[in-house]
């Protein structure tokens, strides 16, 4: 069955209980870690390590399992979700520069057409659509995007056809009274930053993350680039088959998911947003004020985000679709930086693979 997942990842719950003195990792420990998980013959999986400066990443299993063509460190990626706290980066750089207003509505970005359909959207505000408290329901929350996917698997979407399945759809709550993960915000918000600038949202995102981040493989997706350089995604069919769904569109390019990056590039994106070079210190603030998502775990503007008292203050994010998923994770005390990708969705060996990192970061592997 098609279908496609945005996640938050609950927080993780590492146990590293001294600071790291000189970094531990080696490019072949994590290829030891990589071969827990996969073969040559199944879809694949790269890690990649920032760790006091210095990047590490290994590659293992196959980029195209048809071929047996095996994954390589730089391999373009969809990072689904991990898209959500670049787009935040990027509407906080517009408040900044006064394009925008954290607390102004969403419709006063957004055309009118589209805020008169949708729950809440004339309400909420920026800040709240960022950090999921708008009640603005997700358009994936229906059978009908999924069934539509499947009758036409080649339709290219744009942000305002996927919302017109939240059209005439119940909020949520009221906006600013509880937490409900949406992807719709994010979509929504990709309209208002386009609206703003009178620009594409591939164009804003590369002048205002991609390039001051270094991010040079980075892009968000568009029908010129559909479906190029990236490996081939896939989908476990359960039987030791896979079904390969690289060019199936399920809204790729959208502001919810839709960035291309590979492991390398990706890994520098949350110490360029710490570090200052996308936003300053008072947006970065701004984004790092969380609130709970009720099931133990805090979102900020676009991040997910933990403060442990014991390993420090942790932002992180995962994101899935078709054919892909994957995580980055920041433990911003000890500048430690972690991505793992692979090219199958629903994998549940994402976490456990970026755990691992982490510990052999922490010489403890």
């Amino acid at each position: 069955m098609l279908r496609r997942l945005f996640i938050v990842v609950a927080v993780l719950l590492l146990s590293v209980s001294a600071l790291a003195q000189e970094s531990f990792v080696t490019e072949d420990d994590l290829r030891t870690i990589i071969q827990d998980y996969v073969s040559e013959d199944t879809p694949g999986m790269v890690i990649v390590v920032e760790d006091y400066g210095e990047i590490y990443a290994a590659a293992g299993g196959a980029a195209n399992v048809d071929t047996s063509e095996p994954l390589q460190t730089d391999d373009y990626f969809r990072i689904g979700s991990m898209t959500k706290p670049m787009l935040a980066a990027t509407v906080l750089s517009l408040v900044e520069d006064g394009e925008l207003s954290l607390d102004d509505p969403l419709a006063d970005y957004v055309p009118g057409d589209i805020v008169a359909k949708i729950a809440n959207a004339e309400a909420a505000t920026v800040r709240e659509a960022l950090q999921m408290t708008s009640g603005i329901t997700d358009y994936l929350n229906t059978d009908a995007f999924f069934d539509t996917v499947e009758d036409d698997p080649t339709f290219y979407w744009t942000a305002e056809t996927t919302l017109e399945f939240a059209y005439g759809l119940p909020a949520d709550f009221a906006p600013g009274t509880d937490y409900e993960y949406s992807n719709s915000n994010y979509n929504l918000l990709h309209i208002a930053i386009e609206t703003v600038t009178g620009q594409p949202l591939a164009d804003v995102m590369e002048a205002r993350v991609f390039s001051p981040a270094g991010m040079d493989t980075c892009y968000l997706e568009t029908q010129a680039t559909f479906a190029q350089n990236i490996v081939r995604g896939y989908e476990d069919n359960g039987d030791g088959t896979y079904f390969d769904m690289t060019e199936v569109n399920d809204g790729v390019g959208m502001g919810d998911g839709g960035v291309v990056c590979t492991a390398p590039d990706l890994v520098k994106f949350l110490p360029a947003l710490v570090n200052g070079d996308i936003i300053g210190g008072e947006m970065l603030a701004e984004m790092l004020t969380p609130v709970d998502d009720g099931e133990g775990g805090q979102y900020g503007l676009g991040i997910s985000y933990e403060d442990d008292p014991d390993d420090g203050l942790m932002i992180f994010h995962g994101g899935a679709t078709n054919g892909f998923e994957g995580m980055m994770m920041q433990l911003v005390d000890e500048e430690l930086t972690v991505v793992v990708l692979t090219n199958m969705v629903d994998n549940d060996n994402v976490t456990p693979a970026l755990d691992d990192a982490i510990t052999l970061a922490f010489g403890d592997y």
